[in-house]
């Protein structure tokens, strides 16, 4: 409601010029609203989760091809690892709302 009553002296300021809100030449820089938003990188957002002071991803290796392999060796690569001090400054920066 209070954006629509911004809108109108700015449809009676183009309409005297020809077109409607944005068409004319008149007002169109006041009708532009921007926000610099940062963009969250997908790839990154599908590979880390965000927990309370850090980030935690799975680690790889165990999806095929370990037939034959010790139980020890499966063993270490189960589970979660925790980002470390240089991937954490990337991942604020490729996940900016998580």
């Amino acid at each position: 409601m209070l954006i629509q009553g911004l809108f109108r002296p700015l449809e009676k300021l183009t309409s005297r010029f020809g077109g409607g809100v944005g068409c004319g030449s008149v007002g169109v820089s006041y009708l532009i609203f921007s926000r610099s938003l940062m963009k969250t990188h997908k790839g990154a957002a599908k590979r880390w989760r965000k927990t309370a002071n850090s980030f935690k991803r799975g680690k790889a290796g165990r999806s095929h091809g370990n037939s034959g392999w010790s139980k020890n060796s499966l063993k270490v690569l189960s589970g979660r690892a925790l980002a470390n001090g240089s991937q954490l400054n990337r991942l604020k920066r490729l996940l900016p709302y998580h």
